[in-house]
C-alpha cells in the first residue's frame, strides 16, 4: 500500500467529496437487534441491509421482486458465514403499490417479530412519470409515503415494547428523503385525494413525496414518540446524489436524449450505492446520538451524516403542512384498509 493511500480520499466523486461520511466500521455491535429495510434487495437498500447484518442484526428486507429478493438473501447470508457475525437477512415480498397487501404483511410481521429496533424506509419510486396505482392513488405518494405510513404505524407498538428493553435511544425510525424535496410543487397542501392525484412532472411528484418523508418523521415524533425515558427516535435523511438503478427512470420521464444526459451526469458525479447508504446508517445506528443529546436530533432532517439540522425548505418546516400530510395519509389509508391507524 502506498503512502498516498493514507492521504488521498477513497473516492473522486464530487457528491461524496462534498458530503460528511459515516463508515460501515463505525456501526456498533448490533447482535440481538432486529431491523427492517424496505427496498433492501437493491441499490442503497442492499448496502443498508448488508452492513447491518454484518454488525450482527437480524435484518428483514421488504421488496417486490421475488427473484432479486431471494438472491439478495442468499448472497448476504453466504457472506455472513465467513464472518464472526450472528446477523442474518430474510426477504419478505410485498408490493408497496397495493395497500391491502402492505397492511397484511405489516400485521404478519407484528405478530411474528419479538422485537424491532430499527426501521429504515428506503424503498421508493424515483423520478418516474405520473401514474395511478390499482388503489387509485398517484403512485409516487402511495409507494414512497402511504405504504410506509401503514407499515410503521402497524409496527410501532412492537418498537415501543423494544424501547423498554433496548439500550436507550437505539430504537430508531429513519425516512429516506432527499434534497429533491426542494422541487415539490409550491402549491402543495396535502389537503385532498384530488390534489395529490393531479398529473404532474415526475421530478416534482418525487420531490413532493420526499417532502412528505420529512414531514412524517417530525409528525410521528410529535404525535407518538413522546416518551422521554425510553425514547424512540425518528429522523429523515438525504442519501446524496447516488448512481443507482432508480436514476434510469429519467429516460422514462424525459426521453432518451435528455434522460441519458441526466443519467450520465449522475454516473459522473454521484455517490456509489454503498456511499449513499451511509446517511441512513448514521441516523439508524450512530452512537454519537445518545441519552445526553437525542432531543437535539428528534424529528429532524439531515442532508448528510453529521450534518446541520433545519436546512430544509420552509415547506418542510410548516406545521400546517405536516398536520395536513398526516391527516391525509390517515384518511387515505382508512379508505383502503377500512381502519383508522392514527
Amino acid at each position: 500500500m502506498s503512502a498516498l493511500s493514507n492521504v488521498l480520499p477513497d473516492t473522486v466523486k464530487p457528491a461524496t467529496l462534498l458530503s460528511g461520511r459515516f463508515r460501515f466500521d463505525q456501526i456498533p455491535d448490533l447482535t440481538g437487534r432486529v431491523a427492517i429495510v424496505t427496498g433492501g434487495s437493491a441499490g442503497i437498500g442492499y448496502y443498508t441491509a448488508l452492513p447491518l447484518a454484518r454488525a450482527g442484526a437480524t435484518v428483514v428486507i421488504l421488496s417486490a421482486n421475488e427473484e432479486k429478493g431471494h438472491q439478495t438473501e442468499a448472497e448476504i447470508n453466504q457472506e455472513l458465514k465467513g464472518l464472526s457475525s450472528y446477523g442474518s437477512v430474510t426477504w419478505r415480498g410485498v408490493n408497496l403499490d397495493n395497500l391491502k397487501e402492505v397492511d397484511a404483511l405489516a400485521k404478519q410481521l407484528a405478530g411474528e417479530l419479538e422485537r424491532l429496533d430499527i426501521f429504515i424506509a428506503n424503498a421508493g419510486i424515483g423520478q418516474a412519470p405520473y401514474g395511478l396505482t390499482a388503489d387509485g392513488l398517484e403512485r409516487h405518494l402511495e409507494v414512497n409515503n402511504l405504504s410506509h405510513f401503514v407499515l410503521i404505524l402497524r409496527l410501532l407498538p412492537i418498537m415501543k415494547k423494544t424501547a423498554q428493553i433496548a439500550p436507550p435511544t437505539t430504537v430508531r425510525i429513519v425516512m429516506q428523503s432527499s434534497e429533491m424535496h426542494r422541487v415539490a410543487p409550491g402549491g402543495t397542501k396535502f389537503e385532498s385525494k384530488d390534489e395529490i392525484n393531479k398529473e404532474g412532472d415526475g421530478s416534482q411528484l418525487y420531490g413532493r413525496t420526499k417532502l412528505g418523508n420529512i414531514l412524517f418523521a417530525r409528525e410521528i415524533a410529535k404525535r407518538h414518540l413522546i416518551d422521554t425515558e425510553r425514547p424512540i427516535l425518528a429522523m429523515s435523511v438525504h442519501p446524496g446524489t447516488v448512481d443507482t438503478e432508480a436514476q434510469r427512470a429519467w429516460v422514462e420521464s424525459y426521453g432518451t436524449i435528455f434522460g441519458k444526459i441526466l443519467e450520465k451526469g449522475s454516473q459522473l458525479v454521484g455517490k456509489t450505492a454503498p456511499e449513499g447508504a451511509e446517511a441512513g446508517l448514521w441516523a439508524a445506528t450512530s452512537t454519537d446520538i445518545y441519552e445526553g443529546n437525542w432531543k437535539d436530533y428528534q424529528g429532524n432532517y439531515y442532508s448528510e451524516p453529521y450534518g446541520k439540522p433545519h436546512t430544509e425548505t420552509d415547506q418542510a418546516k410548516s406545521f400546517e403542512l405536516g398536520n395536513n400530510f398526516w391527516n391525509l395519509c390517515s384518511q387515505l389509508a382508512q379508505d383502503i384498509i377500512g381502519e383508522k391507524l392514527a
